[in-house]
């Protein structure tokens, strides 16, 4: 049911990084058919809505100009959204294009806890902006843009036909180094394949089966440098240079759900504000199918139960956070190993991780 739900996906960017031409080559692609998109930009007066009615109709085109996205249209986004999918004509798809200065985190944040949506819409891919020629500057002063960049699952780099090759590949190696698991894509004039860039989410609309190896991507975090924490292996952090740090928590054997939940939760709730995203498949005590979680800071979707696991049993937790987050992964870490079932506590592999507390559960939708 979850793969039948209308995909929404947010393209965020630093300003001038190009998300409204690149949404504009997108909606000329035939795969794009049936799509809306929703502007965000600050001020009165709209001017990316007016580029992007060039590719569609001016009836699938919004403007949310009240505001920044993670301020105050966060409500408007989700009136928005709920007027979209109550149209007999609902769209296939919904791209939502943020303001060059949105944290994309209260975004997606807001829009999973509207109870008016989580039936009806499930989140597809976060996708960043970031050009060529001022990328690297963006990320070294403006906070926004390294979180932008680090929270999404697909990155894209932009104005490669004015920016050297060396360049280019430096750029994209940082992005790396920030966020492993996210994949980077170079477009030229805006021009890339739409299939390289969405169907991000846990649900493979074509089969409607979970793939958790192309939501989750745990060997390239795997790679993260080795550090150590007491008697546990650390892996993840922040990148060089960068307040934003990746880590990836692992524990092979079975955990109790309801202690490790509890756990979680008292965690989130004193460091929800620095762990911007996570995603997760736990291996519980009692149940062999595997348990996924996905939150965003303090909103979580509710777990989801798989039918079976493709890989080996194994509890893993990539976490996304600001520099400040290292306390939250090492007490996740130490969950995990406390919650481990018919086994005495041990030591945890940790490269990162996070959790939730019950009554923050909202429906899984990515």
């Amino acid at each position: 049911m979850i793969a039948e739900r209308i995909p929404v996906s947010l393209v965020t960017g630093f300003l001038g990084s190009g998300k409204t031409t690149l949404i504009a080559a997108l909606l000329k692609q035939p795969s794009m058919a049936g799509s809306a998109v929703i502007v965000n930009e600050i001020g009165a007066v709209g001017i990316d809505d007016a580029i992007l009615a060039q590719s569609l109709d001016a009836g699938d085109v919004f403007l949310l100009a009240n505001g920044c996205l993670c301020c105050a249209a966060s409500d408007d986004l989700a009136l928005t959204l709920w007027t979209l999918i109550r149209r007999p004509d609902r769209p296939r798809r919904v791209v939502v294009e943020t303001s060059g200065l949105a944290d994309p985190a209260p975004a997606l944040r807001r829009v999973m806890a509207d109870p008016r949506l989580r039936q009806a819409i499930r989140l597809d891919a976060l996708i960043a902006t970031i050009d060529a020629i001022n990328g690297s500057r963006n990320l070294d002063g403006q906070p926004v843009a390294s979180r932008q960049c680090a929270v999404a699952d697909r990155r894209v780099i932009t104005k490669s036909d004015i920016a050297d090759a060396q360049s280019v590949e430096r750029l994209r190696q940082r992005l790396l180094a920030l966020n492993p698991g996210a994949s980077v894509e170079v477009a030229c004039h805006g021009a890339i394949d739409a299939d390289k860039l969405f169907d991000a989410s846990l649900f493979d609309p074509r089969s409607g089966h979970a793939d958790l190896d192309n939501w989750l991507s745990l060997d390239r975090y795997r790679g993260l440098s080795t550090h150590q924490h007491g008697d546990r292996g650390f892996r993840g952090g922040p990148a060089h240079g960068s307040s934003i740090g990746t880590w990836l928590v692992e524990e092979p054997r079975p955990v109790d759900w309801t202690v490790l939940s509890r756990r979680l939760g008292d965690i989130v709730a004193r460091h929800g504000d620095r762990l911007l995203r996570l995603k997760g498949v736990i291996r519980t005590a009692g149940d062999e199918r595997p348990l996924v979680v996905h939150g965003v800071q303090r909103v979580f979707h509710s777990p989801v139960r798989l039918d079976r696991w493709v890989r080996t049993p194994m509890t893993s937790i990539v976490a996304i956070g600001d520099a400040g987050a290292r306390p939250a992964i090492e007490a996740i870490s130490r969950a995990l190993a406390d919650s481990v079932a018919a086994a005495p506590a041990g030591p945890s592999v940790l490269h990162g991780g996070q959790g939730f507390r019950p009554e923050d559960r909202r429906e899984f939708g990515a």
